[in-house]
């Protein structure tokens, strides 16, 4: 019985580790095709590009295909092999420390780095803010990054910086706890506005620019520079912020529902109302925040590589390791192509021999040829066992 339960449980787990070892090599094989189709790279390019994959999923704590289905999305943005890395390594690193999956964080990323990123600091620094934010207020690294999404395409027009963009996310969203859904395409509406002023629209609400630069202006407020030309978003946002203690409660909602408009004036008024209380969820606490981020996400990587859970995922990677140096795509390949034919070539037998019916007559007729004789034993044998049974 010992000997019985050693060598099943034996069997049992080569078994288990060589459907592992399949499905991995499956789901591997699923991600490079994705690359290739998109890259237009040859088998031995993305056989390199696994093992690296490989290595740097060792490295960052995490699975190989986490780590090749993060890079796909670059891929997608035409970018080259290190460019992609450098983002892919943030993307996994900021994965981690936020407990979400890679793709999304590679989409909010994408997002920021697309609308943000002009190479006066490093990839890995928006990354940063968000996760020094995360946890220096009430809100998390992933609904600033979510929130981020909705409303980053606005900045550049408008001049809100990334700091100013992060920071007054993460003020709103702590200190009213609404969702970044509900907090993003609010600041989305309030910031579209002035874009649209600015390309001198008329707002749905009937604000032109000039009764939206004089509703500032009757609190001192100014939002054209010395030159006539529009204020950087953040500038108008620091004046507001100076002047709005001074003001009453009439004038404040008043002068919201001009700059935000009637749906979104509370979340300006949030933030107002937070510029600058002194404490760490103050949007001037969380700008001090933002600008001394630099360095926070290695630091939370690095306390993550001591859990639990990126231990487990260090051992997957080492697995899938060699499951890379035994398994050879071709030979699965070749496989199921073997299958496939030997199912065609049994397809066309029973198709050429009259179809199913004609074949179990014809296996029939061959059985009964060749054990005719043996049958009247099998069932006279079958009538002494069901007496027993009696």
């Amino acid at each position: 019985t010992a000997r019985w339960q050693l060598s099943s449980s034996m069997l049992h787990g080569f078994m288990g580790a060589v459907q592992s070892a399949y499905g991995y090599a499956q789901d591997l094989n699923k991600s490079l095709t994705d690359i290739r189709i998109v890259t237009g790279a040859n088998a031995d390019e993305m056989a390199r590009f696994a093992e690296n994959a490989n290595k740097a999923a060792k490295n960052l704590n995490t699975t190989t295909n986490d780590y090749t289905k993060a890079s796909l999305i670059y891929f997608q943005q035409g970018l080259d092999d290190a460019e992609v890395a450098a983002r892919t390594n943030v993307t996994i690193k900021m994965a981690n420390a936020a407990g979400q999956s890679a793709q999304i964080v590679s989409d909010q990323l994408t997002a920021i780095w697309n609308n943000f990123y002009d190479g006066s600091k490093s990839l890995e620094y928006y990354a940063d803010v968000m996760t020094a934010l995360g946890a220096a207020t009430a809100s998390s690294t992933d609904e600033i990054a979510g929130g981020l999404e909705k409303f980053a395409a606005i900045g550049q027009t408008i001049g809100l910086s990334y700091e100013y963009a992060a920071a007054a996310l993460a003020t709103i969203t702590s200190n009213t706890r609404e969702s970044e859904e509900v907090v993003g395409t609010a600041l989305k509406t309030i910031f579209a506005r002035i874009q649209g002023l600015k390309l001198g629209e008329t707002l749905e609400d009937g604000v032109t620019l000039n009764k939206y630069s004089e509703a500032l202006q009757t609190v001192g407020i100014s939002i054209f520079d010395s030159n006539g030309e529009l204020k950087k978003m953040d500038n108008i946002l620091d004046e507001l912020g100076a002047k709005w203690e001074t003001l009453n409660k009439s004038q404040q909602v008043a002068l919201a529902q001009t700059v935000a408009g009637v749906r979104q004036y509370n979340q300006l008024i949030a933030l107002m109302d937070n510029w600058d209380r002194g404490d760490s969820d103050s949007m001037k606490a969380n700008l001090n925040t933002a600008y001394g981020a630099t360095g926070t996400l290695d630091k939370q990587a690095e306390i993550y590589a001591q859990s639990w859970e990126a231990a487990e995922k260090r051992v997957r990677a080492a697995a899938e390791g060699i499951y890379q140096s035994l398994l050879d795509d071709d030979f699965f390949i070749d496989l199921n192509n073997g299958f496939a034919n030997l199912l065609g070539g049994l397809d066309l037998f029973i198709d050429k021999a009259g179809g199913l019916k004609t074949v179990i007559l014809g296996v029939s007729s061959i059985l009964l040829a060749n054990f005719s004789s043996k049958i009247p034993t099998a069932l006279n044998n079958l009538k002494i066992n069901f007496g027993f049974i009696k």
